[in-house]
Protein backbone atom coordinates (compact mmCIF):
# COMPACT_ATOMS: atom_id res chain seq x y z
CA UNK A 1 0.00 0.00 0.00
CA UNK A 2 1.22 3.62 -0.61
CA UNK A 3 3.38 5.39 1.95
CA UNK A 4 1.31 8.45 2.92
CA UNK A 5 3.59 11.75 3.10
CA UNK A 6 3.41 14.16 5.83
CA UNK A 7 -0.02 16.30 6.35
CA UNK A 8 2.25 19.32 6.38
CA UNK A 9 3.19 18.54 2.68
CA UNK A 10 -0.28 18.25 1.01
CA UNK A 11 -2.01 21.65 2.04
CA UNK A 12 1.25 23.09 0.04
CA UNK A 13 1.28 20.46 -2.50
CA UNK A 14 -2.78 21.27 -3.29
CA UNK A 15 -2.46 25.24 -3.10
CA UNK A 16 0.50 25.32 -5.15
CA UNK A 17 -0.79 23.65 -8.55
CA UNK A 18 -3.24 26.57 -9.03
CA UNK A 19 -0.46 29.34 -8.32
CA UNK A 20 1.03 28.49 -11.84
CA UNK A 21 -2.02 30.11 -14.14
CA UNK A 22 -1.44 27.73 -16.92
CA UNK A 23 -0.48 24.37 -17.21
CA UNK A 24 1.13 22.83 -20.62
CA UNK A 25 -0.62 19.70 -21.08
CA UNK A 26 0.58 16.60 -23.27
CA UNK A 27 -1.06 13.70 -23.64
CA UNK A 28 -0.09 10.28 -24.98
CA UNK A 29 -3.23 7.85 -25.68
CA UNK A 30 -2.51 4.19 -26.33
CA UNK A 31 -5.57 1.80 -26.79
CA UNK A 32 -6.13 -2.01 -28.13
CA UNK A 33 -8.80 -0.35 -30.35
CA UNK A 34 -7.67 0.94 -33.77
CA UNK A 35 -10.62 3.04 -33.45
CA UNK A 36 -9.76 5.00 -30.46
CA UNK A 37 -7.33 7.97 -30.71
CA UNK A 38 -3.86 7.54 -30.56
CA UNK A 39 -0.63 9.26 -30.44
CA UNK A 40 -0.31 12.52 -28.70
CA UNK A 41 -2.46 15.98 -28.00
CA UNK A 42 -1.48 18.82 -26.93
CA UNK A 43 -3.28 21.61 -24.75
CA UNK A 44 -3.86 23.92 -21.51
CA UNK A 45 -4.86 23.18 -17.70
CA UNK A 46 -5.45 25.08 -14.94
CA UNK A 47 -7.14 25.33 -11.25
CA UNK A 48 -9.30 27.98 -9.69
CA UNK A 49 -10.54 28.60 -6.13
CA UNK A 50 -14.03 27.60 -5.39
CA UNK A 51 -15.66 28.36 -2.28
CA UNK A 52 -14.84 25.82 1.01
CA UNK A 53 -18.01 23.37 1.42
CA UNK A 54 -19.23 20.78 3.66
CA UNK A 55 -20.87 17.70 2.79
CA UNK A 56 -24.02 18.32 4.80
CA UNK A 57 -24.58 15.23 7.94
CA UNK A 58 -28.33 14.06 9.58
CA UNK A 59 -26.59 12.45 13.01
CA UNK A 60 -26.83 14.79 15.94
CA UNK A 61 -23.45 15.39 15.57
CA UNK A 62 -21.36 18.88 14.66
CA UNK A 63 -20.86 19.63 11.35
CA UNK A 64 -17.59 18.91 9.19
CA UNK A 65 -15.54 21.19 8.81
CA UNK A 66 -15.28 23.26 5.00
CA UNK A 67 -13.15 21.21 2.62
CA UNK A 68 -10.80 23.76 0.45
CA UNK A 69 -11.48 22.98 -3.34
CA UNK A 70 -10.01 23.86 -6.68
CA UNK A 71 -11.59 22.97 -10.48
CA UNK A 72 -9.62 21.90 -12.96
CA UNK A 73 -9.97 22.14 -16.17
CA UNK A 74 -8.38 21.16 -19.57
CA UNK A 75 -8.52 21.97 -23.11
CA UNK A 76 -7.26 21.42 -26.56
CA UNK A 77 -7.13 20.63 -29.81
CA UNK A 78 -8.21 17.76 -31.39
CA UNK A 79 -6.26 15.92 -34.79
CA UNK A 80 -7.67 17.86 -37.92
CA UNK A 81 -8.32 14.49 -39.48
CA UNK A 82 -11.45 14.25 -36.95
CA UNK A 83 -12.61 17.74 -38.27
CA UNK A 84 -11.82 21.41 -38.45
CA UNK A 85 -11.01 23.61 -34.88
CA UNK A 86 -12.66 20.61 -33.09
CA UNK A 87 -11.65 20.78 -28.76
CA UNK A 88 -11.39 18.81 -26.26
CA UNK A 89 -12.66 19.78 -23.06
CA UNK A 90 -13.34 18.54 -18.97
CA UNK A 91 -12.91 19.25 -15.42
CA UNK A 92 -13.12 18.21 -12.07
CA UNK A 93 -12.63 19.21 -8.76
CA UNK A 94 -10.65 18.49 -6.45
CA UNK A 95 -11.26 18.56 -2.74
CA UNK A 96 -8.70 19.24 0.46
CA UNK A 97 -10.05 17.95 3.53
CA UNK A 98 -9.57 19.52 7.25
CA UNK A 99 -7.03 16.19 7.83
CA UNK A 100 -5.00 16.74 4.68
CA UNK A 101 -6.25 14.27 2.67
CA UNK A 102 -6.79 14.97 -1.50
CA UNK A 103 -9.77 13.79 -3.62
CA UNK A 104 -10.71 14.53 -6.93
CA UNK A 105 -14.87 14.97 -8.16
CA UNK A 106 -16.84 14.96 -11.41
CA UNK A 107 -18.58 17.84 -11.95
CA UNK A 108 -22.32 17.82 -11.42
CA UNK A 109 -24.15 18.36 -15.30
CA UNK A 110 -26.36 21.06 -14.38
CA UNK A 111 -27.25 24.15 -17.07
CA UNK A 112 -25.39 26.29 -14.94
CA UNK A 113 -21.81 24.04 -14.54
CA UNK A 114 -19.51 26.79 -16.13
CA UNK A 115 -20.74 29.53 -13.61
CA UNK A 116 -21.28 27.56 -10.47
CA UNK A 117 -19.53 24.04 -10.64
CA UNK A 118 -20.87 21.49 -7.87
CA UNK A 119 -18.90 18.57 -6.95
CA UNK A 120 -21.25 15.46 -7.82
CA UNK A 121 -19.72 12.10 -6.86
CA UNK A 122 -15.88 10.07 -5.79
CA UNK A 123 -13.27 9.72 -8.45
CA UNK A 124 -11.03 8.94 -6.15
CA UNK A 125 -9.35 9.21 -3.26
CA UNK A 126 -5.39 10.42 -3.74
CA UNK A 127 -3.25 7.97 -2.05
CA UNK A 128 0.69 9.61 -1.50
CA UNK A 129 3.77 7.86 -0.78
CA UNK A 130 6.81 9.34 -1.21
CA UNK A 131 10.04 8.52 -4.28
CA UNK A 132 13.27 10.11 -3.54
CA UNK A 133 15.39 10.75 -6.67
CA UNK A 134 19.18 10.76 -6.93
CA UNK A 135 21.57 9.19 -4.93
CA UNK A 136 19.58 8.09 -1.96
CA UNK A 137 16.92 6.48 -4.66
CA UNK A 138 19.98 4.69 -5.86
CA UNK A 139 20.99 3.35 -1.95
CA UNK A 140 17.39 2.26 -1.28
CA UNK A 141 17.55 0.61 -4.88
CA UNK A 142 20.30 -1.48 -3.41
CA UNK A 143 19.68 -2.17 -0.23
CA UNK A 144 15.97 -3.76 -1.81
CA UNK A 145 18.15 -5.63 -4.74
CA UNK A 146 17.10 -9.19 -4.49
CA UNK A 147 13.85 -8.27 -2.22
CA UNK A 148 10.25 -9.04 -3.39
CA UNK A 149 7.62 -5.80 -3.15
CA UNK A 150 3.99 -6.61 -2.62
CA UNK A 151 2.60 -3.34 -4.01
CA UNK A 152 5.00 -3.77 -7.31
CA UNK A 153 3.26 -7.11 -8.30
CA UNK A 154 -0.74 -5.79 -7.14
CA UNK A 155 -2.56 -5.14 -9.82
CA UNK A 156 -4.28 -2.61 -7.84
CA UNK A 157 -1.69 -0.09 -9.10
CA UNK A 158 -0.03 1.09 -11.68
CA UNK A 159 3.10 2.50 -12.25
CA UNK A 160 3.45 6.63 -12.00
CA UNK A 161 4.81 8.55 -15.09
CA UNK A 162 7.96 10.73 -14.69
CA UNK A 163 6.76 14.48 -14.56
CA UNK A 164 8.75 16.87 -16.71
CA UNK A 165 12.52 17.92 -15.79
CA UNK A 166 13.45 21.20 -15.11
CA UNK A 167 15.59 22.62 -17.89
CA UNK A 168 18.32 23.47 -15.40
CA UNK A 169 20.50 20.37 -13.58
CA UNK A 170 20.83 22.51 -10.45
CA UNK A 171 16.88 22.92 -10.42
CA UNK A 172 16.23 19.23 -10.93
CA UNK A 173 18.55 18.57 -8.15
CA UNK A 174 16.65 20.07 -6.10
CA UNK A 175 13.23 18.51 -6.50
CA UNK A 176 11.94 15.43 -5.20
CA UNK A 177 8.89 13.22 -6.59
CA UNK A 178 5.77 12.51 -4.55
CA UNK A 179 3.46 9.94 -5.95
CA UNK A 180 0.35 9.16 -5.30
CA UNK A 181 -2.43 6.06 -6.96
CA UNK A 182 -6.07 6.20 -7.03
CA UNK A 183 -8.85 4.02 -8.11
CA UNK A 184 -12.47 4.09 -9.84
CA UNK A 185 -14.80 1.20 -10.84
CA UNK A 186 -17.19 2.54 -13.46
CA UNK A 187 -19.83 -0.29 -13.96
CA UNK A 188 -17.26 -2.65 -15.66
CA UNK A 189 -14.69 -0.36 -16.80
CA UNK A 190 -11.69 -0.24 -13.84
CA UNK A 191 -9.72 3.31 -14.20
CA UNK A 192 -6.57 2.76 -12.00
CA UNK A 193 -4.69 6.05 -11.70
CA UNK A 194 -1.01 6.95 -10.54
CA UNK A 195 -0.08 10.80 -9.80
CA UNK A 196 3.60 12.41 -9.55
CA UNK A 197 4.30 16.01 -8.80
CA UNK A 198 7.67 16.84 -8.93
CA UNK A 199 8.36 19.65 -6.25
CA UNK A 200 10.63 21.54 -4.57
CA UNK A 201 12.22 19.81 -1.78
CA UNK A 202 12.60 22.53 0.74
CA UNK A 203 9.19 24.38 0.00
CA UNK A 204 7.09 21.77 -1.60
CA UNK A 205 5.55 23.86 -4.12
CA UNK A 206 4.67 21.48 -7.79
CA UNK A 207 7.25 22.51 -10.48
CA UNK A 208 5.52 20.12 -13.05
CA UNK A 209 3.64 16.95 -12.27
CA UNK A 210 2.09 13.90 -14.69
CA UNK A 211 -0.73 11.39 -14.13
CA UNK A 212 -1.73 8.40 -16.07
CA UNK A 213 -5.05 6.64 -16.43
CA UNK A 214 -4.99 2.75 -17.36
CA UNK A 215 -8.73 1.86 -18.17
CA UNK A 216 -9.61 -1.86 -18.48
CA UNK A 217 -13.06 -3.08 -19.17
CA UNK A 218 -14.68 -5.83 -21.56
CA UNK A 219 -14.20 -3.51 -24.11
CA UNK A 220 -12.02 -0.95 -23.14
CA UNK A 221 -7.91 -1.30 -22.81
CA UNK A 222 -6.26 2.43 -22.68
CA UNK A 223 -3.37 4.07 -21.25
CA UNK A 224 -3.78 7.71 -21.04
CA UNK A 225 -0.54 9.39 -19.79
CA UNK A 226 -0.39 13.52 -19.15
CA UNK A 227 1.89 15.09 -18.37
CA UNK A 228 1.96 19.21 -16.89
CA UNK A 229 4.94 21.30 -16.93
CA UNK A 230 4.82 25.49 -16.39
CA UNK A 231 3.28 27.10 -19.30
Amino acid sequence: MPTPISPRLLPTLFASVARTPTWALRRTLQSDNPLDLHGDLHGEASFQPLPATSEPTSEPQPQPQPQTQLLYTESGSLPATLGANLRWTKSYIWRLSPEGRISVWFVKVTKDAATNPEADYLFHEVEFEVAVEGQRAADDAAANTGSSSSSSNDETYVTPPTPPEPLSQSEAAATVVVTARGNHLCIKDMYRTAYAFRVRAESGEVVSWASRHVVKGPRKDQDIVNRYSMG
